[in-house]
């Protein structure tokens, strides 16, 4: 399974004014610092959630495919998936044949329409799904998901990043993403 950003988010999900508000900085001494603080919690906090906060677009692709598929679609993650931009076959040679009408999303899992087969994924070939994934634009992204990066960035300023995740950061990312931690 490989995942691959084709666009990148075009903002951070939490700006380095609201972070700053929030850590009580009234300078621009800690700038730098305080961008990586956000960049490195918008990863953790993405990363253990399965989750894309601002929206991006991303091509997954796998050798066979995902369990569930035939039956209840299959999960994309990071999710939120927010539409199908297109589903392609590639053989061991690399020719892609596009596959996209056969499939549709429901729910943030790629599903096949009905009545379609599923397409035979070839010996040493793979399927790509590309996909757009995201809340929308940083405005977008929910109030508690929004407050979870806060403490996150309030705990590496303070120096307190343990292992495990606040409480609170974990129902945040508990609501959203469907995995529970």
């Amino acid at each position: 399974m490989t995942l691959m950003v084709i666009t990148p988010p075009a903002e951070a999900a939490l700006s380095l004014a609201a972070a700053k508000d929030y850590l009580r900085i009234g300078h621009d001494g800690e700038d730098a610092l305080v961008s990586k603080l956000i960049a490195a919690a918008e990863a953790r906090l993405e990363a253990t959630g399965g989750l894309a906060l601002v929206t991006r677009t991303l091509k997954r692709g796998w050798t066979c495919w995902p369990r569930g598929i035939l039956r209840t679609g299959a999960r994309l993650t990071p999710g939120p998936a927010a539409s199908l931009v297109s589903v392609e076959i590639v053989d061991a040679e690399e020719a892609t044949t596009l596959e996209t009408s056969r499939f549709r999303l429901v729910d943030g899992k790629l599903a096949l329409r009905p009545f379609a087969a599923l397409p035979v994924i070839p010996t040493g070939g793979r399927v790509d799904v590309t996909y757009t994934a995201g809340f929308g634009a940083a405005a977008d992204v929910p109030a508690d998901l929004a407050q979870a990066l806060k403490r996150l960035v309030l705990e590496a300023y303070r120096r307190e990043n343990g292992d495990t995740l606040p409480e609170e950061v974990t129902a945040a990312i508990d609501a959203h993403s469907g995995v529970h931690l």
